[in-house]
Formats: C-alpha cells, sequence, structure tokens
C-alpha cells in the first residue's frame, strides 16, 4: 500500500503544498536526504495562530502538530513522491507558549505519532522539542524535517545534478 492510501486510511487527507515565504526552498535535497524548512499548520489556506497553555489546550497544539505534518508530507509528495521516502530521520519542533508551560515533548507527539502511523513504529525519527515565545505569522508550532529517500528517485532529481 502507498503513503497517500495508508494516510486515507488513516482518516488524514494532504492539504495542498504552501509556497516558501521568503529566499528558501521549502524541500532541497542532498544525496538521498530530504530537508524540509519550518512550516506550521495551515488550514482553509490561513495560518493557525494561538500560544499553548494560554489561547490554544495541549489537544489543540498536538492538533496543530498533526497538521503541520500532513503539510510537510504534502510538500514531499509535490518535491519527490511520498512514496520515494523511506522514513523520518529527524523532526525539530517549535512550540509557541507560555513560559509555564511544560509539555512540549507531548505537542511534539501529534507529529511523530503521524509518522508511526505511516511508517511504522521502529522507524521512528530522532527529534528535539522547543518552547519558543514567538513563530511567524502567530502559530503555535512549527516543524523542520529531515527524511530519508529510495536511492533510485535521486537520479531524477534536478537538485542532485552537479553544479
Amino acid at each position: 500500500m502507498g503513503c497517500i492510501d495508508r494516510l486515507r486510511q488513516l482518516g488524514f487527507e494532504l492539504p495542498p503544498p504552501f509556497p516558501a515565504l521568503g529566499s528558501y526552498n521549502v524541500v532541497t535535497t542532498a544525496g538521498d536526504q530530504v530537508f524540509v524548512s519550518g512550516l506550521g499548520p495551515i488550514k482553509d489556506g490561513k495560518a493557525v495562530s494561538g500560544v499553548v497553555g494560554d489561547d490554544m489546550t495541549l489537544s489543540d497544539a498536538q492538533a496543530a502538530a498533526t497538521m503541520t505534518m500532513l503539510l510537510i508530507l504534502a510538500s514531499l509528495e509535490q518535491s519527490c513522491g511520498l512514496d520515494n521516502i523511506t522514513r523520518c530521520l529527524r523532526l525539530t519542533v517549535y512550540v509557541r507558549a507560555t513560559s509555564s508551560f511544560k509539555d512540549h515533548p507531548k505537542v511534539a507527539d501529534g507529529a511523530s505519532d503521524l509518522l508511526r502511523d505511516l511508517f511504522g513504529p521502529t522507524l521512528l525519527p530522532a527529534r528535539s522539542a522547543i518552547g519558543v515565545s514567538s513563530l511567524p505569522m502567530g502559530i503555535p508550532v512549527e516543524i523542520d524535517s529531515i527524511f530519508a529517500r529510495r536511492a533510485s528517485d535521486r537520479s531524477s532529481n534536478p537538485q542532485d545534478a552537479a553544479p
């Protein structure tokens, strides 16, 4: 079963990919690694905003992390095809929260649990969850990530060509 079918089986649909907001690529590759720039939760084309522990609950923040991971997966699908991705290697999850909030890893689980369900429990990524006081557009969660892709996909990606 392909990744898109597996996501549907889990009850998820990929959102439209979100364009870069500055001078960078949302997705870039090097060898068998795919790097995804920091993305946040987008719903109906608009950024979800909030501060975890203030106007956003832990459950809402976990849902925002899941929403963000779906956007990351949509970017991967557009860039190199999700079925060419073998696993996530690394996640860095930034959580915009009050200074008294202590459950940053639980927020990050919203993204990690989706990856576990998609790729399997033995292929969970390394991960950091970091509390911050602000994020672009007032989003509650930003995630950057590194994925591994099949070696056979590398030859067709222009980013891998030597200059």
